[in-house]
């Protein structure tokens, strides 16, 4: 089968391995999606439409269990996992393409894992799974059909945009996160690959996953006003982003693998089920909080609420938990906007909340993936809006990126 495809021309091995990855993918996204309300029905019980509803309906004790019984098998997976096998992460993967490769096995029960203790109600974000599935499947695609090392490199980086697009249904956000964060060279070549599997990969998936925004909000506008919105949000929010990125990643450098996460990280999965068993807004990866805010929930002492969930994220990953950052600064990032427009109001400058919330979470996704462009498509991709809207979100992301790289230039 291998010399059979080793015959074919170059180019069109390079167009069925792209192929193959966007179906793939795509049935990542599914996979996950499956994997993830199933373990929401098993910790607490029908799902329903309104996840804080479910949440809420499960009762406290039983939130708690959950949690409590997730960290010890989680605790137990990962000590196990990490004394047999190195975790490669994406970057890794394609900075060791053709070099040796992560072991499959290890790292789609890495990848199931992290899915998993979402479901169960953890704080940590679910993308880190399918991107990893998707870059891994690159790679044995890549090896397959025997592509050179500068291919392999851009299928495997095109295979974690997929897996992203799979999942949230944002295939032209996804796109953009390959070239942005994960630095793929522009070129015409590459920019067909990448949409090519992303969007196909979203194609796959959306008979399944769903191709309705994860967030309902109505349709937002903006004026001539909205400008002044965007810039004292871009210099209020984009601090308390920086702050969360330092603490994501100095959690995610400093990870507990070694003996001592056999405690941490049950005490930190308590610490987390005592504090959901009375208040639920805090379960999950933070998709709850921010459609609460975006539906106009009253979210009592809300400045507390966001630095708690916060600080929840830095817990679990600092003490072995494995997962993303993306949803997480999606809802800090509607919080804080929504609070810094509400200040306005106090102010007497009344501004669209909306609106506000929009340009929060831009800052805060562009800040922690250190890509506006991603940040401005994801922000509008997750909540159905309109391009329109493109202007005061450009705006807000160009103002905190100069931001942010004025405070990186002073380190």
């Amino acid at each position: 089968m291998k010399a059979r495809l080793q015959s074919l021309p170059y180019g069109l091995r390079l167009l069925l391995a792209t192929l193959s990855l966007g179906i793939g993918t795509g049935l990542v996204g599914i996979a996950c999606h499956y994997l993830l309300e199933g373990v929401q029905g098993l910790a607490f019980g029908q799902n329903k439409s309104d996840l804080l509803q479910q949440f809420q309906e499960a009762g406290g004790l039983r939130r708690f269990l959950a949690l409590c019984v997730t960290g010890c098998l989680a605790t137990g997976f990962w000590y196990v996992l990490q004394k047999r096998y190195k975790i490669l992460s994406i970057r890794q993967q394609i900075d060791l393409a053709g070099d040796r490769g992560p072991a499959p096995l290890a790292h789609l029960l890495h990848a199931g894992m992290q899915v998993a203790i979402v479901g169960a109600g953890a704080s940590v974000g679910k993308e880190g799974a399918p991107r990893e599935v998707g870059a891994l499947l690159a790679g044995r695609l890549a090896k397959g059909f025997s592509l050179a090392l500068k291919e392999r490199k851009v299928l495997i980086a095109c295979g974690a945009g997929a897996g992203l697009a799979a999942v949230y249904q944002v295939p032209f956000a996804s796109s953009l996160f390959v070239f942005e964060t994960l630095g793929l060279a522009y070129s015409w070549q590459n920019l067909l690959l990448v949409l090519t599997s992303t969007y196909l990969a979203t194609w796959v998936a959306q008979s399944i996953v769903g191709q309705e925004a994860i967030y309902h909000l109505s349709a937002v506008s903006w004026s001539a006003s909205s400008f002044l919105q965007a810039i004292v949000i871009a210099f209020l929010v984009t601090p308390l982003a920086l702050v969360f990125t330092f603490l994501a990643k100095r959690a995610s450098h400093k990870r507990r693998k070694d003996g001592t996460i056999l405690w941490a990280l049950p005490l930190a999965f308590l610490v987390l089920g005592s504090l959901v068993a009375f208040f639920p807004i805090f379960m999950g990866n933070g998709q709850v909080l921010a459609q609460a805010l975006l539906s106009s929930q009253s979210i009592p002492y809300l400045p507390l609420t966001l630095a708690v969930k916060g600080l929840l994220v830095y817990l679990l990953l600092r003490n072995g938990a494995y997962g993303g950052t993306l949803t997480p600064s999606f809802a800090l990032g509607v919080g804080s906007g929504y609070l810094v427009t509400l200040l306005l109001t106090v102010l007497g400058i009344h501004l669209d909340p909306a609106l506000g919330m929009l340009l929060g979470a831009t800052v805060f996704l562009g800040t922690t993936l250190e890509a506006p462009l991603t940040a401005i498509a994801l922000s509008l991709g997750f909540t159905g809006q309109n391009w329109k809207l493109t202007i005061p979100l450009v705006l807000v992301a160009s103002l905190s990126y100069v931001i942010r790289k004025r405070w990186e230039e002073k380190q």
